[in-house]
């Protein structure tokens, strides 16, 4: 029993090794990208995304596509899609939308995702062993926006949020043509989380469509003020807000 304790001890330890090494893999991730979103203006033929590698010791090979929010194919082109970023070395990606642009909605923003993904080059003494790599994936957010958008009334579409609430839910209604997420959601100092949608990233569940609703499960006994917070189009968040339910 004793050599069975030792032995499980061992397995243990070399378990936490591992995750440890997992861990100080995916925080030594070396490649940057220059932004949270992407604001895609019709009267644009590209927009640039800036990629830098921060690691001063190992290359990157890169990939990157635009899809629907399905993972779907989505009508843009990104150049290069695959790309070697040398240590300490920065790139731009050209993106590109090669659809036609009467087919989307002139009345409101279209959501896509741009895929960034990354693997690091074997160092020369691994090339001929068994080693186990992983890619790093990054997904954010491209708004495509029509002309007759501007971009000072994206800067207050989060100000005009409707809240209204019925038992223990709370609707948001966004009257507005754009996108709208939110960094944070607290009614009576208690933060609010969306209904039904538990393993959804918050930067997708805490967003309402334009036109759209959303949905939140109250906390117990919350009350009045609703307080709001949300992310501009520079990937910061803005000063709160609030009303009264």
């Amino acid at each position: 029993m004793f050599f069975d304790r030792m032995k499980k001890m061992r397995i243990y330890q070399a378990l936490l090794g591992i995750l440890f090494l997992l861990g100080t893999t995916l925080a030594q991730a070396g490649i940057v990208v220059g932004g949270t979103r992407i604001i895609y203006p019709a009267d644009q033929a590209e927009v640039q995304v800036s990629l830098k590698n921060r690691d001063d010791a190992k290359r990157y090979l890169v990939q990157s596509w635009v899809s629907n929010t399905d993972d779907s194919k989505a009508p843009f082109v990104i150049t290069p899609p695959i790309y070697k970023l040398d240590e300490n070395r920065q790139t731009l990606l050209h993106v590109v939308y090669t659809g036609d642009k009467a087919k989307l909605p002139q009345d409101r923003e279209s959501l896509f995702m741009a895929n960034i993904k990354s693997v690091s080059a074997l160092p020369e003494e691994l090339r001929d062993k068994n080693t186990l790599q992983f890619a790093i994936k990054t997904k954010i957010k491209l708004f495509y926006r029509p002309t007759a958008l501007s971009d000072t009334a994206a800067k207050t579409a989060w100000q005009s949020l409707q809240f209204s609430r019925r038992n223990n839910q709370l609707t948001i209604k966004n009257p507005t043509p754009f996108y709208v997420t939110l960094g944070q959601l607290k009614v009576a100092q208690k933060e609010v989380k969306p209904l039904g949608k538990p393993d959804a990233p918050s930067a997708l569940s805490m967003m309402i469509a334009p036109f759209g609703e959303q949905v939140f499960a109250l906390p117990a006994g919350a009350q009045s003020p609703v307080m709001w917070t949300a992310i501009n189009d520079f990937g910061a968040e803005t000063e709160a807000r609030q009303q009264a339910l």
